[in-house]
């Protein structure tokens, strides 16, 4: 039965293995992460630099992959914030881009910088601002509403302690209201706007005197300078002079539960094509990986440092080696537990052998009382009380007497022997009775 048993189970092992190797083929494919078929990303303004840069992207992307891409514009980084986190299914979208700063980046990842803004403080000729002091009281358009350009104005009004009328508008509008004195414009170098204002020979750009304080103040800024000639050379350079300022960083970013398969297919394609050639302000990745912030993305992260799995290898192998004594002296401390457990146990086996043993003499005596004292018994009913002493000192005996090296022993088997013998003879003997009592009769 037990050979029958294990048979069938050696037949069924393999295919179980089969069942469990398929079951899991079958979950890891059902829920594997693939590229979703349709992408939305929230941009910025139509005509921005975030909404260029965004839709180069989409134009990329729907090459080399089958999906479409939606570009949502937006009025800017606080907006797109709330769109990545929003529970409304229809509303949400899957990448947006954000100035560094702008917003919280609670439950939001850097898939990765994208360009450098430099914060650009516009001024009216003529009404006596020749520095970022002399704006006080003044109207400074600040951006619009939800807009990250809106926040970085309000840093530098801030550090500056700048009592302003702050009106939350384009600063393209310096270009048509002329109750405007200034802006305070957070953005890439390449905005078309910015270069239509800044070659009207009404407006003038003006430094950010003691950048290295901000950027002490404000972790997500740095200093920078606006070389001569940035946006035009004629016919007149603008700035006509090299300008210190302050610059920040934007970058792409997803919510919480960014698709990593998206997050490959976007960082291959930003690094791995001519997109620098069409959108030159955007950052190498060399610098993209030095600009990265403790929110990066895990996949980005693997993205820009592959040598860290690598390191995290090595630093592996250089502990198991330092290790090495140590794990010799607990190999060794677990062998000897083991070998002193093993000996424990052979002890205390040998002993229960030596008390079974000791025992099986005492069954000996037991069945030969019984023999003598059935030899001058006659009567049926006081055999058959001899035949059910010695049947049940032998199944004692069988449960009593276990160790296996017993089993194998002279003395039971002689034992075992005498209690066969001796039922046999009872048995005989109580059907002689019994033929005797009938002829009687």
């Amino acid at each position: 039965m037990e050979k029958k048993r294990k048979l069938t189970v050696r037949r069924i092992m393999p295919w179980a293995m089969l069942a469990i190797l398929l079951m899991s083929l079958a979950t890891w494919y059902l829920t594997r992460e693939i590229l979703p078929g349709r992408v939305r990303i929230a941009t910025g303004s139509t005509g921005g630099l975030y909404h260029d840069f965004t839709l180069r992207i989409k134009n990329l992307l729907e090459e080399r992959f089958p999906l479409e891409v939606e570009l949502v514009s937006t009025t800017g980084s606080k907006n797109n914030r709330k769109k990545l986190l929003s529970v409304n299914h229809s509303d949400r979208v899957d990448l947006a881009v954000v100035q560094d700063g702008a917003v919280s980046m609670k439950d939001l990842f850097v898939v990765t910088p994208i360009h450098k803004e430099l914060v650009h403080v516009i001024v009216r000729k003529g009404r006596g601002m020749n520095s970022i002091p002399d704006i006080e009281g003044k109207q400074v358009a600040i951006g619009l509403e939800g807009s990250g350009m809106q926040v970085s104005a309000g840093y530098v009004l801030d550090h500056y302690q700048l009592k302003v009328e702050r009106r939350s508008v384009s600063f393209r509008n310096l270009l048509e209201d002329e109750s405007l004195d200034a802006a305070i414009v957070t953005s890439g170098v390449f905005s078309f706007d910015l270069r239509e204002v800044l070659i009207d020979e009404r407006f003038v750009l003006l430094p950010v005197e003691h950048a290295s304080a901000f950027e002490v103040k404000h972790f997500f800024f740095q200093s920078a300078t606006i070389p001569v000639g940035l946006y035009s050379e004629k016919p007149y350079p603008t700035p006509s002079k090299e300008l210190k300022t302050i610059a920040t960083t934007a970058s792409l970013v997803v919510g919480p539960n960014g698709n990593e398969r998206l997050i490959e297919a976007i960082l291959g394609t930003i690094y791995e094509s001519e997109l620098r050639q069409e959108f030159p302000l955007l950052l190498d990745k060399e610098e993209a990986a030095q600009l990265s912030t403790l929110r990066l993305h895990p996949v980005s992260k693997k993205y820009f440092s592959p040598q860290d799995d690598i390191r995290e290898i090595t630093t592996l192998l250089e502990s198991i080696s330092a290790a090495k004594e140590l794990l010799l002296a607990l190999g060794a401390g677990l062998y000897l537990l083991w070998d002193r457990l093993k000996r424990r146990k052979e002890r205390e086996n040998e002993l229960r052998y030596v008390a079974q043993r000791g025992r099986i003499d005492d069954y000996l005596e037991r069945t030969l009382k019984i023999e003598r004292q059935q030899m001058e018994l006659t009567d049926i009913a006081s055999l058959e009380s001899c035949l059910k002493r010695v049947t049940l000192i032998k199944l004692e005996a069988l449960g009593e007497l276990t160790h296996q090296d017993l089993r194998s022993n002279q003395a039971f088997t002689i034992f075992l022997t005498q209690c066969d013998s001796l039922i046999s003879k009872i048995q005989r003997r109580i059907d002689q009775a019994y033929r005797v009592e009938i002829r009687g009769e």
